[in-house]
């Protein structure tokens, strides 16, 4: 079905950080259109205690998948650790190719936990890691 009304503009995007208030806690980074309407958001966590980083999930909104909005929430997310051991929930196909393209473009890895045992460390585990933002 061919879309319908003006294709959006992702220059328009606006990002919004969100950190965690516990060590190891949940992180936002959500997508904005110029309406302010939410159209996209990635959760992730960090610890930077052990390095490691956890992509909890991607969704950008359908009509707004492919102008790069995923990718550049992702290098966002990356920029205070690409040094990180970081790694992926489960993926879908669609995800398994943008992690794939992503692992050739940021020359880090994405495995999906399936792939990597004790993906998460204690801290990202922990109750109030899980609770905290």
């Amino acid at each position: 079905m061919p879309r319908r009304g003006p294709v959006p503009d992702a220059a328009s995007v606006s990002y919004r950080q969100s950190g965690p208030t516990v060590p190891a806690g949940r992180r936002e980074i959500g997508m904005w259109d110029a309406a302010g309407r939410a159209v996209g958001r990635l959760d992730y966590q960090l610890c930077h205690e052990c390095r490691r980083g956890w992509i909890r999930n991607i969704a950008v909104a359908e009509h707004w998948r492919g102008r790069g909005l995923a990718r550049e929430a992702l290098h966002r997310a990356l920029a205070p650790a690409a040094a990180y051991r970081w790694y992926t929930s489960r993926q879908t196909a669609d995800g398994r190719r943008f992690f794939a393209a992503m692992t050739e473009e940021t020359a880090v890895a994405f495995p999906a936990p399936f792939l990597a045992r004790g993906a998460r460390c204690p801290h990202m585990t922990a109750r109030r890691a899980r609770a905290g933002r």
